[in-house]
């Protein structure tokens, strides 16, 4: 008996060993990760324990500190902010892999007039880390993509979406982006992607252009009963006809920038689209929704993993080939056959299972 469970424990090694030979790098993408809770918690070590030291890198997407983004120096919320950011970055790093952060509104003091200031803290306290593998990008509140490196055949490529729907003031003019206007972004874009054309591209960023989550107009019957959840998951006082009314407002007269009704979001889908629209190997990665989905339309390819601390519920849709509401995570692995691997890891039962996998094979074109 004891043999064949040595034998047993072997085999799995072996099959272990064997699965990661095959990956020639892996990033793990974990989005609105910015609430430490027990989810939370749990969900980071475990995407910790995935890294292969020397191929792996870790990119947090943004929403990086609820609620309302980094604590600004002297304030009550700055020493506890701290604390949040380092319960995302520190596991990684002491696996051995680069770990980034991209912005999103939350962290642009959720889209309020303190935006700039605490963006600029976010990267600063980074920063002041002293580490080169850990950082903000783009950083000090300018929108310039920056370009990472990922393998011979992979690529990354990092901006900050909210800049684009940032209501208030986003330069100072001490700042020295290299980008201070949509057209200099996109032609940024440009020379990135045709620089890289041989290789797969990650284009990431907080705010996704295909989602089927509560960002997209989409509720359950839930947020029709409790629509003050929405808000804060403990509100539960039912409300079932002004909850009704609240997904029509939203959409309608009260339409919000960070809702891809809304068209200023519109734009900035329809404008970062065009720069990418007939390149064969690109997918769009991004979180803001708080769940888990993998989307196929209109011939492109959308990850959402936008559940590290939190979660809402996912519509049902023809063009989702995975969906789950639960919190979790998602790898991308270069494969030797240069393929690209989609894994999608979820919470349950206390513990974390592997939930969804997907293949994309390379297409070689004369792009």
């Amino acid at each position: 008996m004891l043999k064949n469970w040595f034998v047993l424990f072997l085999s799995c090694l072996t099959i272990q060993a064997f699965g990661q030979d095959s990956v020639v790098n892996r990033v793990i993408f974990i989005g609105d990760a910015g609430e430490m809770n027990f989810k939370q918690e749990t969900i980071i070590p475990h995407a910790a324990a995935l890294i292969i030291k020397g191929r792996s890198t870790v990119m947090y997407l943004g929403d990086n500190i609820y609620p309302k983004g980094m604590g600004l120096p002297g304030s009550k919320e700055e020493l506890e902010t701290a604390a949040i950011l380092r319960s995302q970055y520190e596991p990684m790093r002491k696996a051995g892999a680069p770990v980034y952060f991209i912005p999103g509104n939350h962290d642009w003091d959720r889209s309020g007039k303190d935006g700039l200031a605490k963006i600029r803290a976010q990267g600063q306290f980074l920063a002041s880390q002293k580490d080169s593998l850990l950082r903000l990008i783009p950083s000090n509140g300018c929108p310039d993509p920056v370009e990472i490196p990922i393998s011979e055949h992979m690529v990354m490529i990092a901006y900050d979406s909210e800049w684009w729907l940032f209501p208030y003031k986003k330069n100072d003019g001490s700042m020295g982006c290299d980008c201070n206007s949509e057209a200099e972004i996109l032609e940024r874009l440009r020379k990135i992607r045709d620089k890289n054309k041989n290789k797969t591209i990650l284009v990431t960023s907080h705010h996704p252009f295909y989602s089927y989550g509560v960002h997209a107009g989409y509720y359950s019957w839930k947020d029709h009963i409790f629509p003050l959840t929405i808000l804060n998951k403990n509100y539960y006082l039912p409300l079932p006809v002004i909850g009704s009314l609240y997904p029509l407002l939203r959409s309608t007269a009260f339409s919000n920038p960070e809702d891809m009704n809304h068209a200023a979001y519109k734009h900035l889908k329809q404008s970062v689209k065009e720069v990418f629209n007939g390149f064969p190997n690109y997918l769009y990665i991004s979180g803001h929704d708080h769940g888990l989905q993998f989307i196929k339309a209109d011939g492109q390819y959308q990850i959402v993993s936008g559940s590290g601390s939190k979660s809402s519920s996912i519509k049902g849709n023809n063009h989702l080939l995975y969906k789950n509401s639960m919190q979790g995570f998602v790898t991308v692995d270069m494969m030797l056959d240069r393929s690209t691997q989609i894994t999608y890891y979820t919470y349950e039962n206390k513990g974390i299972k592997k939930d969804f996998t997907y293949n994309i094979p390379f297409k070689n074109s004369n792009y």
